[in-house]
């Protein structure tokens, strides 16, 4: 939860504090607070695809460590010490990472000259694109036709 009004510093700590410590104290289910502000007082459609990343991220906490052989692998450790000295290009940490890892799909990880080149949006603007996004293209049908016509024609509704 958080007090701001603004999708600001405060929002972001606030949202993010609370966020994991529910998903510590227990909580498997974290999402009702997702988009709200001001103390419930607002919602931002913004808010919502902004707080779903750090929702990703506190069920990947959530998750945990694996400590298994698996997860440890000794033998690309080795590799890597006697080999090329780094792990970066071994399959076993792409695949960690792709096991482990949140991509998040509104923050930026590029380089400061490259962000700077690509517009130097916010998060901000890159959740409002996403919310245009989702309304423009979103459009599910909960109800049959047959459901459909039957409700308006019981209720009188004239579209």
């Amino acid at each position: 939860m958080t007090d701001s009004k603004l999708l600001d510093a405060q929002y972001g700590v606030e949202k993010g504090m609370t966020s994991l410590a529910a998903a510590l104290a227990g909580g498997n289910l974290i999402y009702e607070s997702a988009g709200m502000m001001a103390a419930l007082l607002g919602v931002s459609f913004e808010g919502f695809v902004i707080d779903n990343d750090m929702h990703a991220a506190t069920y990947r906490i959530l998750r945990g460590i694996e400590v298994t052989d698996a997860a440890l692998d000794v033998g690309a450790m080795a590799d890597t010490i006697l080999g090329e000295g780094h792990f970066l290009g071994s399959a076993e940490t792409i695949a960690a990472m792709e096991r482990d890892y949140v991509y998040p799909t509104l923050a930026d990880r590029d380089a400061p000259e490259a962000w700077e080149t690509t517009g130097a949006q916010e998060i901000w603007d890159r959740a409002r694109a996403r919310v245009d996004e989702i309304l423009a293209t979103h459009h599910p049908e909960y109800l049959t036709p047959d459901q459909d016509a039957e409700i308006k024609r019981r209720f009188g509704v004239v579209a």
